[in-house]
């Protein structure tokens, strides 16, 4: 659960005048808590003296959000010895407090009086400190079977066995309403940038930005889901390409980051089949899970994601990734055409439901597991003889998952892996 009350929007329109923001106001926003703004603007050639708007509808209301969850929040990177986090205390549901010792920030030292603080672990905190040690599920089972005790045991090991060297930065956040900060993570003092939720936003948003004008193609935010770690961001991307008389694709370019993590912030595509029958519509999303970039052989066409970033990597790294951007949409584009043909080929949708059924029943994924007879009620409500049946079937599943990316998206990359394995056999 998120610290501050995740924002959840969808738009309908596309991309008026009135929902784009200036640059400026962009650059503005996406300042707070974002070290590299400067140099992300020199890698761009922005040169803010301009004015100039960003060519993406509903931009205006995605700023908005973000400002008012910034306001909300103080966050900090705290640079301490891996020794000085001491474990005080297990709490219930994966939380743990903690004392911060050897605090060189002055800001923190001034509101507490000292140089050390005490802090409530939030995400997965507790096990970025223990499993440095590899004591997480030890520290548990002592905590469920009341041996505080040997919890003591574990404080003085970390004490007692840590490197005197090692550094690492501790993320704290503190609601505006409360006195107390709160330790989303740990990260690497060393190898970890914080290419935050508003890095990413600003690095998407230029980006986007510069394929819309090149392009000349509207462009609009049709969802998002952001909160005080984590950002899914959906672009709408130009007009439907028709793929047949019944069937138009749509694309969308979706960004992903969750700054308390080191793993990639990620660029990866969804598209949307439009399927028409006797003046009936309906539709389905999905989500390729392999993408071949541009000149790549078909063997080796196993990247999950259209473009990644880690946390590690320079921001000129960074920018000779994303400057391909608009290379790699067309080529996105071009493949998923390919696979929406083979799709509505379906000559036996019936049948490729049962075995979406089985699939069903054999997944594994907890978040998703949920979810397994809710699905398997929709999908037996409805008799799938035509692929216009087929698609208001897995429509309808889609609908069950609300707000729930993670299971979501589980569902359209599984969809999309058994319509495109059932189109090739036809």
């Amino acid at each position: 659960m998120s610290i501050i009350k995740k924002i959840d929007r969808h738009f309908v329109n596309d991309s008026l005048v009135e929902t784009m923001a200036s640059l400026e106001g962009a650059i503005t926003v996406l300042s707070r808590d974002n070290e590299y703004v400067d140099k992300v603007l020199e890698c761009f050639s922005v040169d803010k003296t301009k004015e100039k708007v960003i060519q993406i509808g509903n931009v205006k209301k995605l700023l908005e959000d973000i400002s008012d969850l910034d306001s909300m929040a103080e966050k900090k990177d705290v640079r301490v010895k891996v020794r000085d986090i001491v474990l005080d205390k297990m709490l219930e549901e994966e939380a743990a407090l903690f004392t911060l010792y050897g605090i060189s920030d002055l800001d923190l030292i001034k509101k507490s009086h000292a140089d050390y603080i005490q802090v409530e672990s939030r995400y997965s905190a507790k096990n970025d400190v223990l499993e440095i040690h590899k004591l997480g599920k030890f520290a548990n089972f002592c905590r469920d079977s009341g041996w505080s005790d040997l919890l003591d045991v574990i404080k003085e090991y970390i004490r007692n066995h840590t490197n005197n060297d090692d550094f690492c930065s501790a993320r704290l956040i503190r609601p505006i309403e409360s006195e107390r900060y709160l330790l989303r993570a740990v990260t690497s003092d060393k190898a970890y940038r914080n290419y935050g939720i508003n890095f990413s936003v600003l690095v998407a948003l230029l980006s986007v930005n510069r394929y819309a004008t090149s392009t000349k193609s509207d462009v609009f935010i049709d969802n998002y889901q952001i909160d005080d770690s984590r950002v899914y961001l959906s672009f709408r991307l130009g007009t439907p390409v028709r793929i047949d008389d019944n069937l138009e694709l749509s694309f969308s370019l979706i960004l992903e980051n969750d700054e308390i993590k080191d793993s990639s912030v990620s660029f990866s595509g969804v598209f949307q089949l439009m399927y028409t029958s006797k003046d009936r519509n309906t539709n389905i999303t999905l989500r390729p899970n392999t993408f071949r970039y541009p000149g790549e052989m078909p063997s080796k066409s196993n990247n999950i994601d259209m473009l990644t970033y880690t946390h590690s990597m320079s921001i000129e790294k960074v920018y000779d990734k994303i400057n391909n951007l608009p290379l790699y949409i067309e080529k996105y584009v071009s493949q998923v055409a390919k696979y929406a043909k083979a799709i509505i080929d379906i000559k036996n949708p019936n049948e490729v439901k049962s075995f979406i059924v089985d699939a069903v029943c054999k997944a594994k994924k907890d978040e998703f597991s949920k979810y397994k007879e809710e699905v398997l009620r929709t999908l037996a409500a409805i008799e799938s003889n035509s692929i216009f049946d087929l698609f208001e079937a897995l429509r309808s599943v889609e609908e069950l998952f609300g707000d729930d990316i993670v299971s979501r998206e589980y569902w359209r990359k599984k969809l999309f892996s058994l319509l495109f394995s059932r189109g090739k056999d036809n």
